[in-house]
């Protein structure tokens, strides 16, 4: 009996791949026998936890599922001998994907805490959100090729709706929570909406232009969760990228994978290696992985500065808006990057001088003291001499014939007077230097 999740096709070689839900684990079997255990062939069986959606690349043969235990996306060779994770981040609870191998783009639908849905080339490169706004629980995602459409049901919305393969042109087929119970997966193929139902249990189909001619194909089913069409229009066939002329595998040593057709100059694939090793110079075979320095890569959290400390690190340069903002004026310390110019020579790289060094800057410092020392000695006589000493001019010939005896006996008689009452022409000059 079948457990499966998540299943896709192989519709040139009559094949169904599952996800087990219940035994964590991939299969494979013919159509016809895949209900007889002994022909299901055993693909991964290890590092699984939630595998919820499965997409088959039908041109290269490799095999993509989306793991919301582990929050990843993976891929395999169609016989599970080769496996590399592709994208691990920034991933919530990833749920179906679709490839589209033609154009080398896989996509994929995330109902976390922020429910979106994405694009990435098949090789796990060129990432992009493509709907973000006006979706909640995203399960099910399938590709219109012939149209260049991504179609999505949205189990709390209760809507069924499409978008380009560029995330613009959007539009809601069918919304309604008495038609939409609890919708799960879906699948279109020429006019038609196919998709399942949880809370009915069932198979329904309708018009895909106009949301109409609803119909119920099967009813009273166990939890139906996935569904696909099988025709041979679903898988148009085209050129395996990775097995074009006398070169197997494109050369590569591990796996092949298609690269995104942004341009006509993009490669037709890349190589990757198995989870950790890298790619070697030739970009082709696989070398052990370079280890990460954690403490180049992890950034500390800004010091706050207190009273009395003092910046024993370079100083990151400050935002052009500014480096604090008004709402918190308190300055920070943050560690500046390898390749930040300094301007300030970091205290713990300064070192002690030597005794030699020491010795020899003993007689500079001596000839600065006694040159500042002998300035200041010359600065203040001059400042005494200029104040002490005076100088008078007079014009009157009275002033000029008064001889230094007088002129002391006159000062001696202004100094014992009072100034209003003894006023005389001889002591004016007694006045003038009081």
């Amino acid at each position: 009996m079948l457990t499966s999740l998540a299943l896709d096709l192989d519709v040139a070689n009559n094949r169904v791949f599952w996800c087990d839900r219940f035994h964590r684990k991939i299969y494979s079997a013919f159509i016809h026998e895949a209900s007889d255990p002994s022909q299901q062939v055993l693909l991964v069986d290890s590092s699984l936890r939630t595998p919820v959606g499965l997409a088959l690349d039908w041109l290269q043969h490799n095999l993509y599922w989306t793991d919301s235990g582990d929050k990843s996306i993976s891929v395999a060779s169609v016989d599970g001998t080769k496996r590399r994770v592709l994208i691990n981040t920034d991933l919530s609870e990833p749920q179906a994907i679709a490839l589209d191998p033609h154009h080398g783009f896989m996509y994929w639908s995330d109902w976390g805490t922020r429910a979106k849905i994405e694009k990435a080339g098949m090789n796990g490169v060129d990432r992009q959100v493509l709907v973000a706004d006006n979706i909640e629980w995203p399960n099910g995602i399938t590709l219109d090729i012939a149209n260049r459409r991504l179609y999505w049901v949205d189990s709390k919305l209760h809507l069924i709706a499409s978008v380009d393969l560029n995330g613009a042109h959007r539009r809601t087929h069918m919304s309604s929570a008495e038609r939409l119970g609890h919708p799960y997966a879906l699948a279109v193929f020429e006019d038609r909406i196919y998709w399942t139902d949880r809370d009915r249990a069932a198979v329904f189909m309708a018009n895909r232009l106009t949301g109409q001619e609803i119909h119920t194909l099967a009813e009273n089913l166990n939890d139906p969760h996935d569904i696909v069409v099988f025709h041979q229009l679903r898988q148009p066939q085209g050129p395996d990228s990775c097995n074009l002329g006398s070169m197997a595998n494109g050369g590569c040593e591990y796996l092949c994978l298609k690269a995104p057709q942004i341009t006509e100059h993009s490669p037709k694939y890349t190589c990757a290696c198995p989870d950790g090793q890298d790619l070697g110079p030739d970009m082709r075979g696989c070398v052990p992985a370079v280890p990460k320095n954690d403490t180049t890569l992890t950034s500390t959290p800004p010091t706050e500065l207190t009273s009395g400390s003092r910046a024993t690190a370079a100083e990151n340069f400050p935002p052009a808006s500014g480096g604090v903002s008004q709402a918190d004026a308190t300055p920070h310390l943050t560690t500046a990057p390898s390749d930040a110019p300094e301007l300030f020579t970091p205290l713990s790289t300064l070192k002690p001088l030597s005794s030699q060094e020491s010795k020899a800057l003993v007689p500079i410092v001596a000839t600065v003291v006694f040159g500042l020392l002998c300035a200041g000695v010359y600065l203040v006589w001059r400042n005494w001499r200029r104040n002490s000493t005076k100088s008078m001019n007079f014009d009157n010939p009275v002033y000029r014939k008064t001889t230094g005896e007088e002129l002391f006996t006159e000062l001696l008689m202004c100094a014992n007077s009072d100034r209003q009452s003894f006023c005389t022409d001889s002591c004016m000059r007694c006045m003038l230097f009081v």
